[in-house]
Parts: structure tokens; sequence; C-alpha cells
């Protein structure tokens, strides 16, 4: 008989401790308050969605209100070290959409967009290029590590095809007048020769970046010829993809910056980071080599909008829409272009064709990874507007 209360018992407790769980940690995340972004992995989290009869039967609030869930989540960096060290008991070789593998490299999961997305994209930045004819416009769309770096995957791994994505995007862009920077080659060439990505961050190296820069100078038709000098200054850099994972495998990298050599025609800039009201002659934040994301070192952090003013013989002006990525090649543009207003549309939402006209922008470069433009609505959402 008692045995039998027992299992009766039981039966009954699972559920009620399962209910209790699920019920207690609704409250707690409804009782904290949200962050507004994450140190671990840089970048800002997911806010409370607005709902409108739009965005409800067009999917976005839904696919907007799971990502909600899912970075406002409470003890979610905690859960996630939990779960991957419970992962590598078991040799679990993914965490969080990072793939752990070969040299000590994390390497982020590819994913393309939808084809109903790319339209949209091709659509928002061909009325933009249409309500401004007199510029010229550029995309560079930068491929990610496990694009140019497949060969460090486990071999279980299977990838999309990011290239046969990034191909015919650059052929729509062609098509509505909009000149495509493809980086990929000369990133493939230089794979042996040099690091191209961080072991740990999602971001391509500084020298990856300079060669992007250098297909740009072409594309685009620039002037400067600066020699640069590499400069080593952090050697033991741990990246976002470690905190998103919670692996704890991954080498640790060299952050370098490129310097320009002495006695040649380089211009000092003077930027303007309006968000936190500052003016400065300097780009590099080498505070921030203390913090726990040490690549803001390029430019602090991913400002909403700022200006770049350098005392150049060009009179070209240039609107940088960007993400992160952008970051580190900044310091190479400076030199082409008298003034450059520097955009990232995930954290501005002021009225971009009035930047157009105040600004007297001569030329437009877009500058994203694969991966950030495959999965973000922003640029078309201010484009849009």
């Amino acid at each position: 008989m008692k045995k039998h209360i027992y299992k009766l018992n039981s039966s009954k407790a699972l559920p009620i401790l399962f209910l209790t769980i699920v019920f207690g940690f609704s409250i707690l995340s409804f009782v904290i308050p949200d962050k507004a972004k994450s140190a671990e992995e840089n970048r800002v989290l997911a806010q409370t969605p607005s709902l409108s009869y739009q965005t409800y039967f067009e999917g976005r609030f839904q696919t907007k209100l799971e990502q909600y869930f899912n970075d406002q989540f409470p003890f979610r960096n905690s859960l996630i070290k939990w779960k991957t060290a419970s992962d590598l008991t078991l040799d679990i070789i993914e965490s969080n959409g990072v793939i752990k593998s070969k040299d000590g490299y994390l390497i982020e999961r590819i994913k393309n967009p939808s084809e109903n997305n790319i339209r949209h994209d091709i659509k928002s930045l061909d009325n933009f290029k249409r309500s401004n004819p007199n510029c010229n416009f550029y995309f560079l769309l930068a491929p990610n590590a496990g694009n140019i770096m497949s060969e460090k995957l486990p071999r279980t791994v299977h990838m999309s095809n990011q290239n046969k994505y990034m191909t015919s995007f650059f052929n729509d862009l062609k098509k509505i007048g909009i000149t495509p920077i493809d980086s990929r080659k000369t990133l493939e060439k230089n794979i042996d020769k040099q690091q191209l990505y961080y072991r740990t961050d999602h971001h391509w190296t500084t020298g990856a970046a300079y060669l992007a820069y250098k297909e740009a100078h072409k594309e685009m038709g620039l002037d400067s010829d600066i020699k640069y000098k590499k400069l080593s200054i952090h050697r033991n850099f741990r990246g976002t993809l470690a905190s998103k994972s919670g692996f704890t495998n991954g080498r640790n990298d060299e952050l370098q910056i490129y310097w320009p050599k002495k006695n040649q025609n380089y211009h000092d800039s003077i930027y303007n980071f309006v968000d936190v009201k500052k003016t400065t002659n300097t780009f590099y934040a080498f505070d921030n080599l203390k913090k726990k994301d040490a690549y803001t070192i390029f430019g602090g952090w991913n400002h909403p909008f700022y200006t770049i003013s350098t005392p150049t013989q060009s009179t070209r002006k240039l609107l940088l829409v960007k993400d992160s990525y952008a970051n580190c090649m900044i310091p190479f543009l400076t030199q082409d272009f008298r003034k450059i207003v520097v955009v990232d549309p995930r954290y501005y939402f002021g009225d971009i064709n009035k930047i157009m006209a105040e600004e007297g922008i001569t030329d437009v470069l877009f500058l994203y990874n694969g991966l950030t433009f495959a999965s973000d609505e922003a640029m078309n959402l201010m484009l849009d507007e």
C-alpha cells in the first residue's frame, strides 16, 4: 500500500515540478528588467517587438517575438555554459550555432536568407538608388569564415552554400546599377599567407579587411596610396563566439591595427561621435583593450551615426551603411574621402534621405558580412522609410 502511494505521489510530483519551473521562469522574465546588450556576445539584444497588422501577417512579429524570448531568457548566459559543459562530455561539436572546428577555430554556422528576403533587399536598394540618381552605389558583402575556411570544419558538418547566394545577389545588384565588390577570390588566395578570421570571434581580421579594401579601391576608383605597418595591440584576444557557444577549446588571438608609415601624404581625421557627444582625432579606443570585448577598440562601439572629416584632395563624400565588419576597414577609407558619414541601421532611426541631401553625398557603400545581412531587416526598414 505504501509503495502504491509513493508511486502515485511521484507521478504527480514530476508534472508539478515541471509546471513550477515553467511558470517560475515566466514570472522571472517579467520581473527581471530586459537587457539592452550582451557584453559576452558584443551585440544588442532583441527588445519587445511592436505588433501591427502588417508585421503579424508577414510573420515578422512572430520571428521577432521568438528572438526576444531567446535573448531575454532569465539566466541565459549561465544556462548556455551549463549546456555546453554537458555537451562536451558527450563530444558535441555544435553549440548555439557555433561549431568546434580544427586548429582551435570556432566557426559560426552559415544561414542564407529566404528568396522573399532577397527580393525585399533588392527592391529596397533599387528604390533608394532611384531616389539618388547622381550618386555612385557600391555593395561589399563579406564572406564568413564558414565559407572561406570550410576546410577547418569537421567532416560531418555541412554548411549552406553561401557562395551560391552571394553570386546570385551580386548579379541582382548589377541589374539595378549597384557595383558589387567581391572579396572572395583575394581572401582565398591569401588563406595560407595570413590569418583572415579570428579563432573565437565572428569578425574578420584587420588583414582580411585590408585585402577587401584593396578590392574596393579598384572598384570605386579610389586614389590614395598609403603604406601601413602592422602593430600588435593585444595578444590574448578571446571573442564573442567563445561566449556565445560556451566552448573553452578555441585558441586566443592577436589583435592588430594597421598604422600608417611615416613620411607619406597621410591626413589625420576628425571623428564626431554624435551619440556620445565626443569629437576626437583618434579612432582607436585603446582603453577598450581592458574590456571583455577588445574588438571594440575599433571606434569604441557600433555607433548609430557619426561623421569623419579628413582634409584630403578628394572632394568625394561617402555614406557608409554598415555592420561591425566595417569597423576595422574605416581607417583605410578615411584617406579617400573628404567626409564619411557612417550609419549602422541596427541602431539608427533617422531619415537616411535627409542625410543624402544635407551632406552632399557623392558615393554610397553598403558593407556587411553575409551572416548579418542574411538575418537582419534593419537596412530595409531604414531605406523603406
